[in-house]
């Protein structure tokens, strides 16, 4: 057991994530933080959690990381494999280590057979730097090294987290880790505006789901619903602004459909639109009106503390 005040140092953010963890982890008189190298911050997520969050300059920060680790008891990756490694490398078994999996970063996806213009024309624009380091990591992959990576990475870390049930299968010895809620931010506390009838209902279309299946599986199952379709990658919405955006709907359709398959767990604005009172339509067509008690962030906290003490 830890019986000092404990240090833990998040490297990375995947939707916020880490971010909560590092914030309801302060009320629990734990000192914690979030390095992130996301300048770009598409959604403001870290902008929102400032005051928890350092940013580095990408060129500076795996330096950066080593140098915070000096100082930490516990070091949380979340996503990024290679800095297990890099930390292990550096400071032998002398520090804790948990490697943190949120998704498809594990799950992976399947290739897209045709790109649409608006993809195509996103590739057009990005910079030298990121198609070199991609055709590198594509190298990696055909020569089996990235797979070697991601074996090493696992075999170093102390322990193995997972966001959702479902990853289990593809890593059975990992510890699945309910994602927070910031139920400061996610409330129905403050003005929920007009919404325009009770059918009022909203999905949102991301890089990894397909939506035209979500949609016929809706239909098919004669769900009666007027659902709305947002598209976060072409009209994304500050996290500062997602609550009262999302009271003005009174059902969020949780369905996603990804690989072929369909996710059986909470999507993260799935849980967000039920601390703020929605009903959530989920993949067995039940609708959920409250926010289960192993997303409230005290409650996650004091699961990962016990993890951080096993470790």
């Amino acid at each position: 057991m830890f019986t000092c005040l404990l240090k833990v140092l998040h490297i990375h953010d995947q939707a916020g994530v880490a971010c909560i963890l590092a914030k309801y982890q302060r009320m629990n008189n734990i000192e914690s933080k979030v390095l992130s190298s996301n300048k770009i911050d598409k959604y403001g997520i870290l902008k929102f959690y400032k005051d928890y969050v350092d940013l580095v300059d990408r060129a500076n920060f795996v330096e950066y990381c080593l140098s915070e680790a000096k100082s930490a008891d516990i070091i949380h990756i979340h996503s990024v494999e290679q800095l297990v490694i890099k930390i292990r490398k550096a400071f032998g078994n002398s520090k804790k280590i948990i490697l943190h999996y949120h998704g498809t970063d594990i799950r992976g996806l399947k290739n897209k057979n045709i790109p649409n213009s608006s993809t195509i024309q996103n590739t057009k624009t990005r910079t030298k730097s990121f198609a070199a380091k991609v055709k590198n990591r594509l190298k990696l992959i055909q020569m089996g090294y990235y797979n070697s990576l991601r074996t090493e990475s696992q075999k170093l870390a102390n322990e193995i987290l997972v966001s959702t049930p479902d990853l289990l299968l593809l890593l059975p010895h990992a510890i699945y880790l309910p994602n927070p809620v910031d139920v400061d931010h996610f409330s129905k506390n403050d003005t929920i505006p007009n919404k325009v009838n009770n059918n009022n209902a909203l999905t949102i279309q991301t890089s990894s789901g397909d939506i035209q299946k979500t949609l016929h599986y809706c239909k098919e199952n004669n769900i009666d619903l007027k659902i709305e379709v947002l598209d976060r990658t072409k009209t994304p919405i500050l996290y500062e602004e997602i609550p009262n955006f999302l009271k003005k709907y009174s059902v969020y359709v949780d369905i996603r459909i990804v690989n072929d398959k369909i996710l059986e767990n909470f999507s993260k604005t799935a849980l967000e639109s039920l601390a703020c009172g929605l009903k959530v339509l989920n993949y067995k067509l039940e609708y959920i009106n409250r926010l289960p008690e192993i997303h409230n962030p005290l409650n996650v906290t004091n699961e990962l503390l016990k993890i951080y003490n096993k470790v």
